[in-house]
């Protein structure tokens, strides 16, 4: 579970700004909580603020830095990722920080990288136990002389295990290639280990922990929609949360469709598409095979004439004899296919983060969404962390006060994050009122509507 995330230098988070899951001694929505080891760790983070704000911008921190996790450095656009208010920022390194439990361990990742020499100036893998000592197992940092260095302070469990560490950390040391300068010790060790247990376990843990996180931002598509068409289960799963939300759909169906490689190899070479046609078709012989197009995911299998045919996903809105393709459906219904998969999503993935949850969705549908998701995971450290404009969730009824986090925009165009708790409400207290009024800040403030008179005219 995350415990915490922080961020600097960062789009338009200039200095240090930390969000955390950390619960407060609040005592309502005790489900909302859960209890690892000696901490105790809230399910849920809503964000507010108001446009141009900066809350998009903390979602987008977190997949830039898990892309530099995951990929490196040269996967990530650097030129225009640092506060770029102030020029001199672009010499500032950017810093990315996670706190994260797995199992009923905590650890602290984070790296530094330079925006001027597109390389990683440091990075560090804490592990932390019940009374807070630390325990590098990675540590990487470039020094005042310009040189590299890496180290570990883990406890070994035999030689062998101490060589191997000392071998990949030498990869990282005064001698690093300008290839590892790009990457990092995490997802180096991560992907050349298979221990089940000590050091290199728990080194892949962490960053599969990262790896597995779920971010959606409001033009994500959930790319399974035939794999839905084509699962039984999925389909009634699907068909019972449409009718809830009350979309119209009484069904989620499948229709077998024959497979139109034509249209869809319309771009390569007639060669080309000839050949992974047969290769298709021999491979479909044995069992059905996924062959992804775009962002669209194809189940393809033989039917008994032997024609390559994949299950269409198509919905019965009540006449059966005339169903409803998924490019006929509302911007919230669709919407609502991309995020309902989270609900089956969640047994496999610790956090999920949404950027503006609400988009397309009308307020009761949104509130609907967020309620289901606290029964689906009762018991399950999977937490869902938000973006929105929906002023109508800030209800004490639906969230803590600790759940609840603002993003504002300063004087100086960088943004501020802060909790709600720090204005210590009372659970009862009527809160969109007093936020709409201004009382905690990230709203937008308007110039008086005078400044635009004589602005604009129309044409003669």
């Amino acid at each position: 579970m995350l415990v915490g995330f922080s961020v600097s230098n960062y789009k338009s988070f200039k200095e240090t700004q930390s969000i955390s899951f950390v619960a407060s001694k609040i005592t309502r929505h005790k489900e909302h909580v859960v209890i690892k080891k000696n901490r105790r760790i809230l399910k849920s983070g809503l964000i507010f603020g108001a446009n141009a704000g900066g809350k998009s911008n903390f979602v987008k921190a977190i997949r830039f830095s898990r892309e530099i996790i995951v990929n490196g450095l040269d996967h990530v656009n650097l030129s225009k990722s640092y506060f770029r208010i102030i020029n001199e920022m672009y010499t500032i390194p950017g810093v990315f920080e996670y706190r994260i439990m797995i199992g009923d361990m905590e650890y602290s990742y984070g790296l530094a990288i330079s925006y001027v020499d597109k390389r990683i100036l440091s990075e560090w893998l804490v592990k932390i136990d019940v009374t807070g000592e630390e325990t590098y197992l990675l540590n990487r940092e470039v020094g005042d002389d310009n040189i590299s260095y890496a180290t570990s302070e883990a406890g070994f469990a035999n030689i062998s295990e101490e060589h191997k560490m000392n071998f990949y950390l030498e990869g990282f040391g005064e001698n690093i290639s300008d290839a590892y300068e790009k990457k990092t010790m995490l997802n180096d060790i991560a992907l050349r280990t298979n221990e089940k247990e000590g050091v290199f376990s728990e080194i892949k843990r962490v960053y599969e922990w990262i790896d597995d996180m779920i971010i959606l931002f409001p033009s994500s598509k959930y790319n399974g929609l035939n794999e839905v068409a084509a699962d039984e289960n999925k389909k009634k799963f699907f068909s019972t949360l449409m009718k809830y939300f009350d979309t119209g759909i009484d069904s989620v169906e499948g229709e077998g469709q024959q497979m139109d490689f034509d249209k869809i190899l319309s771009n390569i070479s007639r060669n080309d598409a000839e050949k992974i046609k047969i290769d298709i078709s021999n491979a479909a012989n044995k069992r059905p095979i996924m062959f992804r197009v775009n962002e669209q995911v194809f189940e393809l299998h033989k039917d008994e004439n032997g024609n390559i045919v994949y299950n269409k996903l198509l919905l019965d809105h009540g006449n059966p004899d005339d169903k409803f393709e998924y490019s006929d459906e509302s911007d919230g219904t669709k919407r609502l296919f991309d995020l309902i998969p989270l609900y089956y999503e969640n047994r496999k993935v610790s956090v999920i983060l949404i950027d503006e949850i609400d988009r397309s969705f009308h307020t009761n549908l949104a509130r609907k969404f967020l309620e289901l998701f606290y029964d689906f995971t009762e018991g399950r450290g999977c937490q869902l962390i938000a973006t929105t404009h929906d002023s109508n969730l800030l209800d004490l009824d639906l969230l803590r006060q600790d759940e609840i986090w603002f993003v504002e925009r300063q004087e100086d165009h960088s943004s501020k994050v802060f909790s709600l708790n720090l204005f210590k409400q009372r659970f009862d207290k009527k809160i969109e009122k007093d936020y709409l009024l201004g009382r905690y800040g990230a709203i937008p403030i308007f110039e008086d509507k005078n400044m635009l008179r004589g602005k604009y005219e129309e044409p003669v």
